[in-house]
């Protein structure tokens, strides 16, 4: 099922291209707000999905090879499970190469690092005490922009952070 559903979201983001607009250029900004699923974590499958947000800006224009994009990523995992409910929440800064060597057709191809803090927090039914702490984060991922208009569109990110795939709209602001 989630295979289909991956599989489903990448041919529509990929084959779908009537009305969109171009790539991330330096002084564009742009903020994601989406969920995702899988755990990088080990906390095992959650019906619920991690909710994430990232902004970012275009600082630098490497003319004919691509843009660099600077911001900042925060997201969320709730996870239940039997006798216990992992939390894992994540606050960091991120960095972002915008492919524009090559043609890229009315999409935004991406790929970057991030860095931060997590927090986590394991509450077991049985044990009076909650298990917590906190730690450097770090995320690397690659992903795709699909614009609908000059302000609104699509994302799709895969990688190692808060969950391996995220999606959601895009706003540019």
């Amino acid at each position: 099922m989630i295979k289909k559903l991956f599989l489903s979201v990448i041919v529509v983001l990929f084959t779908s291209s009537i009305f969109a607009q171009g790539n991330f250029n330096k002084g564009d900004k742009a903020l994601n707000i989406g969920i995702g699923i899988g755990d990088a974590y080990g906390y095992g499958f959650s019906v619920i999905p991690a909710f994430n947000g990232s902004f970012e800006a275009g600082i630098v224009d490497i003319p004919n090879v691509g843009v660099i994009g600077v911001g900042g990523f925060v997201g969320t995992k709730i996870n239940p499970q039997t006798n216990v409910v992992y939390v894992h929440s994540v606050v960091s800064g991120r960095a972002a190469f915008h492919f524009q060597f090559f043609d890229t057709g009315d999409f935004d191809l991406y790929a970057g690092l991030g860095t931060g803090l997590e927090f986590w927090n394991a509450n077991f039914d049985y044990d009076p005490y909650d298990y917590s702490g906190s730690g450097l984060f770090w995320e690397e991922f690659a992903g795709a922009r699909w614009m609908k208009n000059d302000k609104f569109g699509f994302f799709a990110e895969v990688g190692y952070g808060v969950s391996f795939l995220k999606a959601g709209i895009t706003l540019k602001l």
